[in-house]
């Protein structure tokens, strides 16, 4: 498997691993949150940990429409330069930046989450 395809592969995996995770943690606040009647209160730790759920979660999503729009308005550019002819053409490695960072902060955001659930749970 070459380079950039098995990062691919695996930025993805890691993508769907975390988005899984994520909403695992939702339904876990779901069972830890207090009940008062009508209405419910969540512990502040929890609650952190599900900001930086929905944080991971708005990550993962702008992380792929930036790539979608990214890679679009790079493709449509090459392709009206090179019309009629049959070119191969390689994109400048700065282009992933924007992605790679969302992803890392996405994962990073997660791992925040994790850390809040499980420091509501050893109080």
């Amino acid at each position: 498997m070459e380079a950039k395809s098995a990062y691919e592969v695996l930025s993805g995996k890691a993508s769907d691993i975390i988005r899984q995770l994520s909403l695992a943690g939702v339904a876990w606040i779901r069972v830890f949150k207090v009940s008062l009647g009508t209405s419910f209160l969540i512990e502040a730790n929890l609650l952190r940990g599900l900001f930086f759920i929905f944080l991971a979660l708005f990550l993962d999503l702008l992380q792929y429409l930036v790539g979608t729009a990214t890679w679009h308005i790079y493709f449509r550019k090459e392709e009206r330069e090179h019309i009629g002819r049959e070119v191969e053409f390689e994109a400048p490695a700065w282009m992933n930046w924007p992605t790679w960072t969302l992803f890392w902060d996405e994962s990073g955001g997660h791992a925040d989450s994790v850390c809040s659930i499980r420091a509501s749970l050893l109080d």
